[in-house]
């Protein structure tokens, strides 16, 4: 099965351009049927390889029906412009994983699938415009994450920045590595797929709850070579004299601790040209949280990624004049391309960083993927 050959968004695709039948939208279409079409840009899909059994499902315009077991009544219809993790299928009808963590089943025909890609090593031969990135804005809905002295919140912010990284990926430039300056050009590829777990172009503008588990098995179904969720940070343990960027990394993962090191250092160099009275934790860099005893990743979405994944902290929305800088579309802009050189610089070199720290021990309850109350949004 070969990568996406276009660039496509999650929750973007009733907006893209007609596409050409063998590559539509970053990939044929897959089902039992031959032709498909939805939005009302046109988009046409041709399928006549055999359909996958793992990938992203799209869901088009007007939802889709959610069923407990293939076949039986549906007890929902799911939300236009989701995503979901598709497991497996049965006959007719495709396994998801909805937003919040839980299986149900949807026809087969009745969704975009966007197959699994298989995933390439890192390095100086890496193709950008066969990668596959997920970005995951953290919180959302009612998990507001944190919220600054004037109100600012912690979910708005992340996904802000998300989408500036989302665009940014979607196109070439040219990259200044000493400065980090982003520029117009051509000597940095677009990445071939980007896919955000929850966006701006989704239900109640973005604003919807999205569970860990879901956020891990997506980036699993997609084939992702990278997952990075964004955040900004709380309760500083004191005073420091550059920023308190902190960028947890899987350590199950091969190669997360890597990708966590690249992103801290841009971080670095892209908060460089800002003042503000910088606060951290016991340590700046790439860490990593472990069970003591079992070794596990005390982060679930770390957990349970199977491809190189990080949690980026930027800065501390607690502190005044931190959550002032975030309240900036420079600061976004720069803590956006900031994750934008990192991930670029993991997948298309061999680059190493010196801030990343060994595993610590980390002394409370597992993080978990249970989201009681939680609820897919519903089409109106």
């Amino acid at each position: 099965m070969t990568r996406p050959l276009t660039v496509f968004v999650a929750l973007l695709f009733v907006a893209t351009a007609c596409a050409s039948a063998s590559g539509a939208l970053g990939g044929p279409l897959s089902g039992d049927t031959t032709e498909a079409g939805f939005g009302a840009a046109g988009v046409g899909f041709v399928t006549k390889a055999r359909p996958p059994d793992a990938g992203v499902v799209v869901v088009p315009p007007g939802g889709v029906q959610l069923s407990s077991a293939p076949g039986e009544a549906a007890f929902m219809v799911a939300h236009e412009r989701l995503v979901f993790a598709f497991q497996r299928r049965e006959g007719d009808w495709l396994e998801v994983i909805t937003t919040c963590n839980d299986p149900a089943w949807v026809p087969a025909a009745a969704v975009q699938v966007m197959p699994q890609a298989v995933r390439s090593a890192p390095g100086t031969s890496f193709d950008l415009g066969q990668a596959v990135v997920v970005l995951d804005p953290g919180h959302g809905a009612r998990d507001l994450g944190g919220v600054g002295p004037t109100g600012l919140r912690e979910k708005a912010v992340n996904l802000d920045i998300a989408e500036r990284v989302q665009r940014l990926m979607r196109t070439s430039h040219d990259v200044d590595w000493i400065t980090g300056a982003v520029t117009p050009g051509d000597r940095v590829s677009a990445i071939g797929s980007v896919w955000l777990t929850r966006a701006p172009t989704g239900p109640d503008a973005g604003d919807y709850e999205v569970g860990l588990g879901f956020r891990a098995e997506l980036a699993n179904a997609a084939g992702a070579d990278a997952l990075v969720s964004i955040h900004n940070n709380t309760v500083p343990r004191g005073s420091t004299e550059i920023p308190g960027s902190e960028v947890y990394y899987a350590v199950g993962a091969q190669g997360s601790d890597r990708l966590a090191g690249l992103i801290y250092d841009e971080l670095l160099k892209s908060f460089a040209s800002y003042s503000a009275e910088w606060t951290g934790g016991e340590l700046l860099g790439a860490r990593a949280r472990v069970d003591p005893d079992t070794g596990d990743d005390y982060y679930g979405i770390l957990r349970r990624a199977t491809m190189p994944a990080v949690i980026v902290e930027g800065v501390y929305i607690s502190e005044a004049d931190q959550e002032a800088l975030l309240e900036t579309e420079a600061f976004r802009q720069s803590y956006a391309e900031a994750v934008y050189r990192g991930v670029v610089r993991f997948l298309t070199t061999d680059s190493q960083s010196d801030h990343v720290f060994a595993p610590e021990p980390f002394f409370a309850d597992a993080g978990t993927v249970a989201s009681s109350g939680c609820e897919v949004p519903a089409q109106p």
